[in-house]
């Protein structure tokens, strides 16, 4: 089997690679009948040999697994010439295109950038796949952001179905939407096997603090260490957002590849929705020092935000057999603990 990974050094990319160094089987047969492919149970195509090819333009390289025949290479996917020689190389069985310019905030200083890297990338890897490898299965990751957005009182927001409309209210909504759209168009128009996941917000160790509760984490983290004074500065705390943990999210990635259906949506979330100031409170709970103050920063507010976004994972579900494992608070603890473990 071989797997081509966009994206492989970003947040998402590091914990597909790291499930499938763990568990390289195939989810499908395992579940079936629990059989290899020689047809013999036990350890089974739990420990099959895959080849993983990596493609970021990040300068930091995902960590290497010996476990695994894994390679890397840095290149810029707007860059049709280098998409297609790394496709025609390496002739995926199944393409994972994670990679993306995935901060909102970003998005509203860089939209060109934004579109150029989202959309532009998006179809160099389609067409290339259409070129050189028009059987492979290929996962979109697009975002919850394209759906239009609620702003009724907490309550009276139904969560959103893939059936939704779509309205995007920023640059990286839109340009995800775009790739969506494009996506849908290779898939009747080229036969490409294209599944589409509308991904609600992901949390988890090893994210950035660019995103609010990683931001929270370090900061409380700072404070644990006497490195910050005792106060917490955030931005909107009075909105409400759908958080699922990286290591499910990745596990409904290859779920959907693996058990989904061609051409269909679908919402990767956890169906709950949560508000951000329940997420500070959770983590300021953990924390081993004393009373931290919260602080308002009006400059971390969007420029037009959302009240309320939250999904329905039922489709997810019943196509695919996925359930998530993590809850909330184990995940908020995990981030914790890996800003805990880093030297400042």
């Amino acid at each position: 089997m071989k797997i081509l990974i966009t994206g492989v050094s970003g947040f998402a990319g590091r914990h597909l690679l790291d499930m499938f160094a763990q568990n390289p089987g195939n989810l499908t047969e395992i579940q079936r009948n629990g059989k290899n492919r020689s047809g013999k149970p036990g350890e089974n195509s739990l420990k099959e040999k895959i080849s993983v090819l990596g493609i970021d333009s990040n300068e930091v390289e995902p960590p290497c697994h010996p476990e695994m025949d894994f390679s890397f290479i840095r290149t810029d996917l707007r860059k049709i010439s280098a998409v297609e020689k790394a496709v025609r190389n390496f002739r995926p069985d199944v393409i994972y295109h994670l990679a993306a310019q995935s901060s909102v905030k970003y998005s509203w200083e860089k939209p060109v950038e934004t579109l150029e890297i989202n959309v532009t990338g998006g179809i160099n890897l389609f067409e290339a796949a259409v070129k050189f490898c028009p059987d492979c299965r290929i996962l979109v990751a697009c975002t919850a952001e394209e759906y239009k957005s609620s702003q009724e009182p907490a309550g009276g927001d139904p969560p959103l179905t893939e059936e939704h409309s779509i309205f995007p209210a920023n640059p990286y909504a839109i340009s995800k939407a775009c790739l969506d759209f494009f996506s849908s168009i290779y898939y009747k128009s080229k036969n490409l096997k294209i599944f589409i996941t509308r991904s609600f917000n992901h949390l988890g160790p090893g994210q950035s603090e660019k995103f609010v509760a990683s931001d929270f984490a370090k900061q409380v983290s700072l404070i644990e260490k006497g490195l910050a004074e005792p106060v917490i500065e955030t931005g909107n705390l009075e909105v409400f957002r759908d958080f699922l943990d990286v290591r499910d999210v990745v596990k409904a990635y290859r779920c959907i590849v693996e058990r989904g259906r061609p051409g269909q949506p679908y919402n990767v979330c956890s169906g709950e929705k949560i508000k951000i100031k329940s997420l500070l409170e959770i983590l300021v709970s953990y924390s081993t020092c004393g009373s931290i103050d919260i602080r308002i920063d009006r400059s971390k507010f969007r420029p037009i935000d959302t009240f309320s976004v939250y999904g329905d994972n039922n489709k997810l579900i019943k196509d695919t057999g996925w359930c998530p494992e993590y809850g909330i608070r184990q995940s908020l603890l995990d981030i914790l603990n890996w800003w805990r473990e880093r030297s400042f």
